[in-house]
């Protein structure tokens, strides 16, 4: 008598220890050098780059097994990105968190885009001392991260500054407008040289206060509407500013 093996297809299943563990484990060693407030602060970076992965961290798989693999725990078992995936994912995504989500997706204060580059390199430096990234990794990740905990903070009061300004000097009378993102080319004491990123209108000069133009980058993007009048063009009201990608 012959005996028949049932050929039985294992479902595929989750990393571990998973994204999610990999938090958990982070925030759990921060506790005792961290005052509360402080950690408090970490645990909110900590959520919105969960969120960032779970919601954009499958445009970045590069290898179709991950894809597939994703989708089918996705579908089937609805299981999130940081659910499914490693800690060995997460560094990977750090330029889609730092350089998109949180500046364009959150509603973040100075001390938060401060704080989400500070704690990104902690937990980049974190994730190595553990074994779960390599060397060249972590130190492109930890050098990304200390750039925006310089940048984004920077463009957020730039930011603040244009939209002061705009509310107490923008023009009575104007002939024209034109709103659009503008990267900023050329900056001189009191003007910004503009470049419109969505029209051919050419380059435009723009009068500001001192302290915008200091504040003010090359390579920055600046949401702005402007109103052509009889000294040129000036702002009429502002929108969000974007440091040059890190």
């Amino acid at each position: 008598m012959t005996t028949h093996r049932n050929n039985v297809l294992s479902f595929p299943t989750v990393a571990q220890p998973n994204i999610e563990g990999a938090f958990r484990d982070f925030l759990h060693d921060q506790k005792d050098r961290l005052k509360p407030r402080t950690l408090r602060r970490y645990e909110e970076v900590i959520e919105l780059f969960r969120h960032c992965l779970n919601g954009y961290g499958v445009q970045d798989l590069d290898v179709a097994a991950d894809v597939a693999l994703y989708q089918r725990l996705y579908n089937h078992r609805e299981l999130e990105f940081c659910a499914i995936f490693g800690p060995d994912k997460i560094l990977k995504n750090l330029p889609t968190f730092l350089n998109y989500f949180i500046i364009r997706k959150v509603m973040a204060s100075e001390e938060l885009l401060r704080a989400a580059g500070t704690v990104s390199k902690k937990l980049a430096l974190w994730l190595a001392e553990h074994g779960y990234v390599d060397e060249n990794e972590v130190n492109a990740a930890a050098t990304l991260a200390s750039e925006a905990a310089r940048e984004l903070p920077a463009a957020e009061r730039l930011a603040r500054l244009l939209y002061d300004y705009a509310q107490s000097h923008a023009p009575r009378y104007w002939t024209d407008e034109l709103d659009d993102y503008f990267a900023v080319e050329q900056i001189e004491p009191g003007k910004l040289v503009l470049l419109p990123m969505g029209t051919d209108a050419g380059m435009i000069e723009v009068k500001v206060p001192l302290d915008i133009s200091a504040h003010c980058k090359v390579g920055w993007h600046i949401n702005l509407l402007l109103g052509k009048t009889r000294h040129g063009w000036r702002i009429l009201e502002t929108g969000n500013v974007y440091p040059k990608e890190l």
